[in-house]
């Protein structure tokens, strides 16, 4: 067995838990915190959010959710530095809205010249981490979305 199977296989015994539970703790698949945190969302609005969601956590194994109550943070297992200092480790937030999907992320506005949906926030009063905010409000936005910020979303960037 290799090291990382002995670490799950121990680690999961001394939690008693199976080591699949353990990797679905850690996968926050299913544990119920996301779906609490936008449980105000209509019901189209929640569809988008947890398949974002998935998509992010598919992208971040181990990423940890930071629970604001405006926006829900999104941040990376480790000391990956952030382009906000100290702040924040946070790489993108949804903002918490009862009926539209919205992102924001820390990345550099110039890079959004050419992208539906988004926004230049420099200068302007918001919720979330970051100066670029995109309106998701529909499957086909969430896949652009991940198409144009893949690199960003993607863990180890």
């Amino acid at each position: 067995m290799s090291d990382v199977g002995a670490f799950l296989r121990d680690a999961a015994a001394l939690a008693g838990l199976t080591a699949d539970d353990l990797l679905a703790r850690v996968l926050h698949v299913d544990d119920g915190v996301f779906v609490a945190a936008i449980a105000a969302m209509d019901c189209p609005t929640k569809a988008l959010a947890l398949r974002l969601d998935r998509e992010i956590r598919i992208r971040n194994p181990g990423l940890h959710y930071v629970m604001r109550s405006m926006f829900v943070g999104y941040r990376r297992e480790g000391g990956a530095h952030s382009p906000l200092g100290g702040r924040s480790q946070i790489f993108l937030s949804m903002v918490r809205h009862s009926s539209r999907l919205e992102v924001v992320l820390p990345v550099d506005p110039e890079r959004i010249v050419s992208i539906p949906n988004a926004q230049d926030l420099r200068g302007k009063g918001h919720h979330g981490v970051g100066n670029v905010r995109v309106l998701l409000n529909s499957v086909p936005d969430i896949d652009q979305f991940l198409e144009n910020f893949d690199d960003w979303l993607v863990a180890g960037v």
